[in-house]
């Protein structure tokens, strides 16, 4: 017998940052720093995490973020304070925030009159620069002379500054991935300030010297760090994010399980269903900045609905692999459908495995997506996310709309316009696709995907499954 086999790579929404996100590691200080308009993409839309930070790049960052997410007005000397910057082509563009660091103290040359602004910026050239930013004065700190490093990477693993990227070689090349963990760590520590305290020396004499505190503020002597101060940002633990919904100015309305944001301006479909932070303005927390996910979750694998299987009492399968499945009972393991306005789960992952395995479930449903999600850090699934689809054949196109036959029973045929959809290019007569409603999807379009069509001749048989080439299929 000759059997035809579908297949398709879906697409739900617009939600990761960038094109390259699956490459980056630090994805909360990434997204972070970007939402803070501290660090940019490229303009291919990716991020390249692994290319290296120029110390240039490093002083606009800090500028930036020391001016609360705003390029400042800076000015220029006459003469330049170095004489590589202005006439370097690929970095006079950065004199200002150049001369801006090291007015503050941030930056310094490295001899001959020269900053090298084209150069790598290393680790721990990275960590002085973020310490004095942070209030850390060079002189008294030890950060200038032949010790320097040590003194620098010290007082940084201290403010924890090196948290999350502890294992990189601080004396080589900062990568815009670790760049930003490092800076993200900076904006969430505590600001200095230097003191005055009455030591004993070593004669026995009382003398003033001038030491380093957590800077304190206000009547109740409040610790502030550089994101509050800054930004008069916080970044709020908040609960699941169930529904993404662009709407008509550009900006998106998120639910989550804990409540509701309007006028955010980064859409964050791609963490539906998963635990988000949320970093709002200090006074008024329906001010967004940006939404991450929470350090504790993290997406363990995504599939189709029909590629799960039941394996024991307390896991499933996913194309072969094994998850356990979090919660005394398998009701635990909620699935939310992408995009629902609701709380409400709408059945468990270990129901629609053994749908799947049972043979019962639709080819509409095989075809859904599914992405089983770690809410609590345990390496276990408790949350899931499916979107539904609908398999059609397209029996006409014209200028204006496609017309579709659904293969599932009781679904009635549709025609859809061109200007209420999605489509892929090219579409035509007797293609095989997919449908993702529009309720289902950050933006009031319909998604419609082409779907792949094989043809091979079966080996052999058996209930609701073919084997071809020597791979079952269902």
């Amino acid at each position: 017998m000759t059997v035809a086999m579908l297949l398709s790579v879906m697409v739900v929404g617009t939600g990761a940052a960038f094109s390259d996100q699956d490459s980056i590691k630090n994805t909360e200080a990434v997204d972070a720093c970007s939402a803070l308009n501290i660090i940019a993409g490229m303009e291919d839309g990716s991020y390249r995490p692994a290319n290296n930070v120029t110390r240039a790049q490093m002083c606009k960052m800090i500028c930036v973020a020391l001016n609360g997410g705003k390029e400042p007005t800076l000015g220029t000397n006459n003469t330049p304070t170095f004489n590589d910057v202005r006439t370097d082509a690929s970095s006079k563009w950065a004199e200002s925030f150049i001369e801006s660091c090291y007015s503050q103290g941030i930056v310094s040359g490295v001899g001959n009159g020269r900053f090298n602004p084209s150069g790598s910026v290393t680790g721990t050239q990275a960590a002085r620069m973020l310490l004095v930013a942070l209030g850390y004065r060079a002189d008294l700190a030890g950060f200038t002379g032949e010790s320097w490093a040590i003194n620098v990477n010290t007082a940084a693993s201290s403010k924890g500054l090196y948290k999350g990227i502890e294992t990189i070689d601080a004396n080589a090349a900062l990568s815009r991935d670790n760049a930003a963990q490092m800076i993200w760590n900076a904006l969430n520590a505590y600001e200095v300030e230097y003191v005055s305290q009455l030591i004993t020396d070593k004669d026995g004499k009382l003398t003033s010297s001038l030491v380093p505190q957590d800077r304190v503020v206000s009547s109740t002597n409040d610790k502030i760090t550089l994101l509050k101060d800054k930004y008069e940002a916080e970044t709020v633990e908040d609960g699941i994010l169930y529904s993404v919904q662009k709407d008509s100015k550009g900006t998106y309305t998120l639910k989550t399980t804990e409540g509701d944001y309007t006028k955010v301006t980064t859409d964050c479909s791609d963490l539906l269903g998963q635990k988000v932070d949320v970093m709002v303005k200090r006074t008024d927390h329906s001010k967004v900045f940006g939404v991450y996910a929470n350090k504790d979750s993290v997406v363990l694998a995504s599939g189709y609905v029909g590629a799960l299987e039941t394996s024991g009492t307390d896991q499933i399968k996913l194309d072969g692999t094994s998850y356990k499945l979090d919660g005394k009972d398998n009701t635990a393991t909620i699935v939310r459908t992408a995009n629902k306005d609701q709380e409400a789960p709408d059945t468990t992952l270990k129901a629609l495995a053994d749908l799947a395995v049972k043979g019962t479930i639709t080819p509409a449903t095989a075809a859904s997506t599914i992405k089983l999600i770690d809410n609590n850090g345990d390496g276990k699934v408790d949350a899931a996310v499916y979107v539904p689809v609908q398999v059609a054949k397209v029996t006409a196109v014209s200028k204006t709309s496609v017309s579709l036959n659904y293969l599932t029973a009781g679904v009635a045929n549709k025609t859809i316009k061109f200007e209420d959809a999605e489509v892929y290019n090219d579409v035509a007569k007797d293609d095989f696709v997919t449908v993702v409603d529009n309720s289902y999807r950050t933006v009031d379009e319909t998604l419609i995907t082409k779907l792949d069509v094989t043809s091979a001749k079966a080996d052999a048989t058996r209930t609701n499954e073919g084997k071809i080439d020597g791979d079952w299929y269902k």
